[in-house]
């Protein structure tokens, strides 16, 4: 009895897996600065395929608020989430579809892994594009991806 009642005085101290689901939540719906201010910590570090991209959520914003007003609607749908509780750390990609201020269409990938601490992104890692795709763990389905990297490739 006194094990089930600390594991469960754990649980409610580790908010990871609940944030991380609000976090995807707010991915579906498209919300971009939502997401960052709800869920990223004030020192976050963002990199882009590969590279530093940003550092600090003032920088995120900043960073996201161009591309939030590219969108009249933005959705995206997740995929392969694989999570750590332990470590705080979770692995997926989204896929967004949506449609420009312009009227065109828009689709794009987009493979994340993350590292959390107490309940806040301390550190984003995102790929684009055939990077997207290159980075996706073996968690999701191969089969998928190839025709989708074979799709953009063409």
């Amino acid at each position: 009895m006194t094990i089930a009642l600390q594991l469960r005085s754990r649980l409610r101290v580790s908010p990871f897996r609940s944030r991380l689901d609000d976090y995807l939540v707010s991915l579906a719906r498209g919300d971009l600065l939502g997401a960052a201010r709800a869920h990223f910590a004030p020192d976050i570090r963002l990199f882009d395929n590969g590279a530093a991209a940003a550092e600090g959520l003032e920088a995120v914003l900043r960073k996201l608020q161009p591309v939030a007003r590219r969108f009249t609607m933005l959705r995206g749908t997740v995929d392969g989430l694989v999570c750590d509780r332990a470590g705080e750390t979770a692995e997926f990609s989204c896929r967004f579809d949506g449609v420009e201020v312009d009227g065109r269409f828009f689709r794009e990938t987009v493979s994340f892994r993350q590292r959390w601490h107490l309940g806040r992104i301390i550190e984003e890692e995102q790929w684009r594009g055939a990077a997207a795709f290159a980075h996706t763990s073996t968690y999701a389905s191969s089969g998928a991806h190839v025709a989708a990297a074979q799709g953009a490739a063409a």
